[in-house]
């Protein structure tokens, strides 16, 4: 037999033991490269779990539009504040007022509550909403209060932490001194 078709039949048995070893015994280095992929194997394209992480902040941020948290009122009145007047009217031209339910932070106290609802609903009216549905429930995304809103407003001047491995707070300049930032003395 000649080299040409020696070499031609060792082809041949290679190729018949690779196709038997799929088939019978797992494939080559214990890999079946002939089973069905199982469901979950194959990652899910490149930016995905991010799309839809930012997907769900919009519906958040959009949803917070409509709720009107404490310092959304002059100090324990029922009356909206202008910031909380102007962000209805921003939104009354989109249409997001007559689509979403409005919802006003609890105050503790339920009289208060009530003409709150009920100032809430009137300039709702006033707006052109046709039905607003107001009502008072703990927002999905509430404040900090007391105690953490004092630790994050004395944070601000200053960036904690370490380099070069001592483990000691760098303070670097923020320009917010640290006093009056976002009103969080009001707690």
């Amino acid at each position: 037999m000649n080299k040409r078709a020696q070499l031609a039949l060792t082809a041949i048995a290679v190729s018949s033991a690779l196709t038997i070893g799929c088939a019978g015994r797992h494939g080559i280095f214990g890999t079946d490269k002939c089973a069905d992929v199982p469901a979950g194997a194959i990652p899910e394209p490149a930016g995905t779990k991010v799309c839809e992480w930012q997907t769900e902040q919009v519906q958040n941020a959009i949803a917070d539009q409509t709720v009107y948290y404490q310092a959304d009122f002059v100090g324990g009145t029922a009356e909206l504040s202008p910031v909380a007047m102007e962000r209805l009217a921003r939104n009354s031209g989109s249409g997001l007022l007559a689509i979403q339910h409005h919802v006003i932070e609890p105050s503790g106290d339920t009289d208060l509550d009530a003409f709150r609802v009920h100032a809430v609903t009137e300039t709702l009216l006033q707006a052109g909403v046709p039905q607003p549905v107001v009502q008072v429930a703990v927002p999905a995304a509430l404040g900090l209060r007391g105690p953490q809103a004092e630790r994050v407003a004395g944070g601000f001047g200053t960036i904690r932490n370490s380099s070069a491995g001592t483990g000691a707070p760098i303070s670097r300049p923020s320009g917010l001194g640290g006093v009056g930032v976002g009103g969080f003395g009001g707690f």
